[in-house]
């Protein structure tokens, strides 16, 4: 398949743009090679959040290993990210910098023929949050992900308030936080992002309210086709929201 003939090199490109932006707005650094392979620094103590990622289908190995280089000087967590199962080159080129730790997420879209989905039931409120609320945002993130409040402090940062296009989400029952959701609008596409519930609050459907929320409100806002990197735990979640795998995302991570 040609780059010409890719129908998901849209999503994966605007994925790249919240990259871009969560960069920028947290004083990272960004950079685009001219054959769309980019180098994201969030400054986040985490692996995924600092990457070089290849939106193409054949990724130039020459290209990675150029960013790698430059990511590897950071000291910082990092990552390569590759679509679907990367090739030998591309994993000589990870191997070649310690990243021998290999996961892969599924890409799962919810196609504009999925309809509007249902509004949140009960006592549970989402409401999007302001710049001073984001402390209070990534302190629920980083509990419901289980995860020491520093590792999503970049959250915290005013600054992301403003980046366009972008909302944060709290979801309050009985008015205590109990989860968050992020969503990103490119064009005709909402990116759904940061879903996490603590857990004394879980199974109890509000993952999936929280999602269908930045569902309905990407559709007000014009994007009728929705997307996501899922963790195994949110698969199910998602699946029941009429989201389908379409493609996987691989990662190279130093092991643990």
């Amino acid at each position: 398949m040609t780059q010409l003939h890719d129908p998901l090199r849209p999503i994966v490109f605007a994925y790249t743009a919240v990259c871009d932006h969560l960069a920028t707005a947290t004083n990272g650094r960004f950079h685009r090679d001219p054959d769309g392979t980019v180098l994201a620094v969030s400054g986040a103590p985490v692996a995924t959040l600092n990457a070089v990622l290849s939106p193409n289908l054949e990724p130039s190995a020459e290209v990675v290993e150029a960013l790698a280089g430059e990511m590897s000087g950071t000291g910082l967590p990092w990552s390569i990210q590759v679509r679907g199962r990367a090739g030998t080159a591309v994993t000589e080129v990870a191997a070649r910098f310690g990243l021998t730790a290999v996961s892969t997420s599924p890409l799962m879209i919810r196609r504009a023929d999925a309809g509007m989905p249902p509004a949140p039931a009960g006592s549970l409120r989402i409401r999007p949050v302001e710049g001073e609320e984001l402390g209070l945002y990534a302190r629920t993130m980083a509990e419901g992900f289980g995860a020491p409040h520093e590792v999503f402090a970049m959250f915290a940062e005013p600054a992301l308030a403003k980046t366009e296009h972008f909302t944060f989400y709290l979801a309050e029952a009985d008015g205590v936080p109990v989860g968050t959701g992020m969503s990103a609008v490119t064009d005709h596409l909402v990116g759904v992002f940061n879903i996490s519930v603590l857990p004394q609050h879980r199974r109890q459907g509000h993952g999936q309210a929280i999602t269908a929320e930045i569902i309905r409100a990407g559709r007000e806002a014009g994007a009728t086709t929705a997307y996501l990197y899922s963790s195994p735990m949110g698969e199910p979640v998602y699946t029941s929201l009429g989201f389908r795998t379409e493609e996987t995302l691989t990662a190279f991570t130093a092991p643990a």
